[in-house]
């Protein structure tokens, strides 16, 4: 924007009228009054002016958020996964049979399972708090809580014991996702989203090379005083309560929080994501953005795609070193081939959110994405027992899956405005999430074991499904953006004006911002 049409709006107490903007029919903001508590804080951080800065001072100013901010994230992110599919390697480690699980029975399934039913239980109630409560602090709290709950774990002796811990750990990890993406949102552009997701996304991967790694060197204690899958819950859950501890201390709740920033470069992190068309975070519950988040079709097609990825998800979290193991190979050596896909993980999604960074496009390159667990899919459905070295590369190609879900979630952060709507529309995705991720591991039937045909095919089946949602949001979002495109020529309305650059902290949706354009 030019200097001159810079403006200056006056700071208003809570009872003070904030100056309307003019009406959505001519292609602009709707026609209403809104007080302080109404607006974002960055409109206050910013003094209510179009801040002027350098490219060195913004450049100074990324730089240190990424340091202070990324790193943290990647290493909550990383030990929250593999928190959450200890499980998976305690399942060849002694833990169905210390615990008593029928092994002709769904019980190690519905100890998988039941993780998810707290996820689901809890994610609408934490969707509120975290838009009431401090997003740093509040996160902080559940990490030490499951961190204790993680540890608990070793204390189990039989199914019932382990489907309460399992479910209490589901409860309080329910957070972690939905915080991470707003942070990310009120921290970087739209444009530099994409890739510092992609950085903790893809922590995932980093877990599933250690934990192979760790697990394989944990099964080969002969004879310890505890099983070595207790000593896993533990070392786990006591690393997991020093981070949460850390966390609360360090991590800041958004720009106006952050010690390590001046007031000009808070003023300056808040100015450099008004192109986002939402600000830091206003915590005041907006009920008409609750509901509007149920009028976007949008909505839908996010909750459908998520549950539908998730369900093989589900199911390959659970079962994969069972089906690594179903491939001929012995229990040892089956934890320490889950390493690869670590490697997939990574790679998948460093590469997938650059390139949607480069291209400033998401639905395309989570549509690539997809395709590489849906051939995956296949490849283990069709190869036969002896074609070890195919049934491998197709099972690490499922773990590219995570980029495409990294994306949609990237999606929901940059097309999703107004913080109540982006945390519904958030936690309504998550909640498919969890629900997917319940359902997969009962598509790997007891009664097929070790080769579990069915649950196989439903991987292929469900990411072809996903794939062609992905196609289904690209059109509808193409579809409004020419709609709007042709509003805004006919209102004449072409420049935008310092009362457009306003509204962007006013804390409006996207349905209320008609010069906003949905990325592809």
């Amino acid at each position: 924007m030019d200097a001159h049409d810079k403006k200056s709006v006056s700071n208003p107490d809570d009872a003070s009228l904030i100056e309307a903007v003019p009406s959505l029919e001519r292609g602009e903001i709707g026609n209403e009054k809104l007080t302080l508590k109404d607006v974002d804080p960055a409109l206050t951080l910013t003094g209510g002016e179009i801040i002027e800065y350098t490219l060195e001072e913004e450049m100074s100013v990324l730089s240190k958020i990424d340091w202070n901010i990324i790193p943290l994230m990647c290493w909550i992110y990383a030990i929250q996964f593999a928190d959450k599919i200890t499980l998976n390697y305690a399942s060849l480690m002694g833990i169905r049979h210390d615990t008593h699980l029928n092994p002709n029975s769904q019980q190690y399934s519905w100890a998988s399972s039941i993780f998810y039913a707290g996820y689901i239980l809890w994610e609408f109630p934490t969707t509120y708090l975290l838009r009431h409560l401090p997003i740093a602090k509040y996160a902080s709290a559940n990490i030490i809580i499951w961190g204790t709950i993680l540890a608990c774990h070793a204390a189990v002796s039989n199914w019932g014991g382990l489907m309460t811990v399992r479910f209490l750990l589901g409860v309080f990890e329910a957070t972690v996702t939905p915080a991470f993406v707003i942070i990310t949102s009120i921290w970087y552009k739209q444009n530099e989203q994409g890739r510092r997701m992609g950085y903790w996304l893809c922590c995932n991967g980093v877990s599933l090379i250690l934990m192979a790694v760790i697990g394989y060197g944990l099964s080969a204690i002969d004879g310890p005083v505890l099983a070595s899958w207790r000593i896993l819950f533990l070392i786990l859950g006591l690393l997991t309560i020093a981070t949460g501890a850390f966390s609360m201390w360090h991590m800041p709740d958004n720009a106006s929080t952050a010690r390590f920033l001046n007031k000009r470069q808070k003023a300056i992190a808040a100015e450099r994501i008004r192109g986002n068309f939402q600000g830091i975070g206003n915590r005041v519950w907006k009920w008409n953005q609750f509901r509007e988040a149920f009028r976007d079709p949008r909505t839908y097609l996010y909750v459908l795609f998520s549950l539908m990825m998730n369900i093989p998800n589900g199911g390959i979290t659970t079962f994969g070193s069972l089906i690594v193991n179903s491939f001929g190979f012995n229990a040892r050596l089956s934890l320490l081939l889950g390493a690869p896909s670590g490697i997939f993980d990574i790679g998948g999604k460093l590469f997938f959110t650059w390139l949607s960074d480069k291209l400033m496009d998401r639905s395309l390159p989570a549509f690539l994405a997809i395709m590489f667990p849906m051939v995956g899919g296949i490849l283990m459905v069709i190869l036969p027992l002896t074609s070890q070295a195919g049934l491998l590369i197709g099972y690490y190609m499922i773990s590219v899956s995570g980029a495409s879900w990294g994306l949609i979630m990237i999606m929901i952060s940059n097309n999703t405005i107004g913080y109540t709507k982006k945390a519904t529309v958030n936690g309504l995705q998550i909640l498919a999430y969890g629900a997917g991720n319940w359902i997969g591991p009962q598509t790997f039937r007891s009664h097929e074991a070790p080769d579990y045909p069915s649950g196989k095919l439903m991987v292929a089946i469900m990411y072809g499904v996903s794939s062609g949602i992905l196609l289904v949001i690209r059109f509808i979002n193409w579809r409004e953006n020419r709609r709007r495109d042709r509003l805004r020529s006919e209102s004449g309305t072409a420049e935008d004006t310092a009362e457009i650059q306003r509204a962007k902290f006013m804390d409006l949706t996207d349905f209320e911002q008609p010069h906003f354009r949905y990325i592809l």
